[in-house]
């Protein structure tokens, strides 16, 4: 049980979307202006001084370090305990008992040093780069080699060779899908009921409530050993609370206060911020031509958010509403990405809105984790105190 508590406390605690949300009105006005973020990041601590024996990873801030763990450990098929000595079912990190940990050390070396020297320190190349996914990069490829299908002479362009719609043309195609302005306006509170998957696949209740402009509230309560849902149990019991430039997690291990870029992206991943005012999050946007999803056409928007973090956005191009969002976090190690579908849109007091979210991120040891949504009530009366420091 301890184990099942620390995997997903540790999973939600990056989420850098765990939903990539979206902000009302206010919260994008608001981050321009007082930029909560930036202020953020001015008191986050680094990696070395929140833990014990860091070596190479120095000068990181501390909110990407787990981030940046499960993503060398999915670039070679790892799992924590590979590098990391484990003792009575518990990581102990400091430790430097295996050498797996000193010649992740020396990668992460070489790795830094590639990028300063032909890539002006951007984390252009990273371990998934030559492991791919596997303990040994691979030298060769794979035969027998695919053979290319021949070009058809005289077929009609791709369709992404076609004339692209501009960057304001589909968010306002979007804006209209989901409602309109006036309509989204007006929206000030939501309150969601459902169920959410953890990172080891249970199925628990779930509880969201969001008021505009920067607060949001959820919790649920992970099985005990029994199967049983153990709602009040603080062992148990998670909750996650931003309001204004604070905001904190409670899981298992106690009630940590969210600090940097994680802050940031928790403050955009509740439902109600997730899909109204989505231009207002960000400083620019940049067609990224046409893709597909479940062979469904997707126009594709690059967007840069007021914070710096680069997103990726996918819109249907027959319905107009926003499907896949990719947020990118850039570390030491690599570019992480996190990826979130919206789906089953329904309409909701005029306004439509996803009643299925999956969100997947790079870690070998977590399933994608779906919130489904029973019920969805707008302009309701939430209570001050639910927005309180978890105790």
């Amino acid at each position: 049980m301890k184990r099942s508590i620390l995997t997903i406390a540790v999973i939600l605690l990056s989420i850098s979307a765990v939903l990539t949300v979206l902000s009302g009105p206010s919260v994008a006005q608001d981050s321009r202006t007082q930029d909560p973020a930036t202020t953020s990041r001015l008191t986050e601590k680094n990696v070395e001084q929140v833990f014990k024996n860091i070596k190479v990873l120095t000068g990181m801030p501390q909110s990407k370090l787990y981030p940046a763990m499960r993503f060398m450990a999915a670039s070679l098929g790892f799992q924590c305990g590979s590098c990391h000595v484990i003792r009575n079912g518990v990581i102990d990190s400091p430790a430097d008992d295996k050498p797996e940990k000193q010649t992740a050390r020396e990668m992460i070396k070489m790795t830094i040093e590639i990028n300063a020297t032909l890539f002006e320190g951007k984390p252009t190349v990273s371990c998934y780069t030559c492991h791919g996914g596997h303990r040994t990069p691979r030298g060769a490829p794979t035969l027998p080699l695919a053979v290319a299908a021949p070009r058809a002479t005289g077929a009609a362009p791709p369709a992404s060779a076609a004339v692209l719609p501009s960057a304001d043309d589909v968010l306002n195609k979007y804006l209209v899908a989901i409602g309109g302005k006036t309509a989204t306006d007006l929206i000030t509170s939501c309150v969601v009921k459902g169920t959410t998957t953890t990172a080891l696949g249970q199925l628990v209740p779930y509880e969201a409530e969001t008021v505009a402009p920067d607060k949001g509230h959820e919790t649920f309560a992970l099985p005990n050993a029994s199967g049983q849902n153990c709602a009040g149990d603080s062992r148990c019991e998670y909750q996650r609370v931003v309001i204004g430039g604070r905001g904190w997690l409670k899981s298992g291990g106690g009630v940590q206060e969210l600090v940097g870029e994680q802050l940031a992206d928790q403050r955009l991943s509740f439902p109600l911020f997730q899909i109204l005012k989505l231009k207002d999050q960000y400083a620019s946007f940049r067609s990224g031509g046409r893709d597909k999803i479940d062979d469904r056409e997707m126009y594709v928007l690059n967007a840069v958010r007021s914070d710096g973090k680069s997103e990726s956005l996918y819109f249907d191009l027959e319905s107009g509403l926003l499907r896949r969002r990719i947020s990118y976090v850039r570390t030491l190690v690599g570019t992480i990405p996190q990826q979130t579908d919206f789906e089953d849109y329904r309409e909701v007091d005029g306004i439509k809105l996803p009643f299925t979210i999956r969100t997947a991120f790079a870690d070998p040891g977590s399933i994608p984790i779906t919130r489904k949504f029973a019920q969805i009530k707008l302009n309701v009366p939430v209570a001050e105190s639910t927005f309180a420091k978890p105790q």
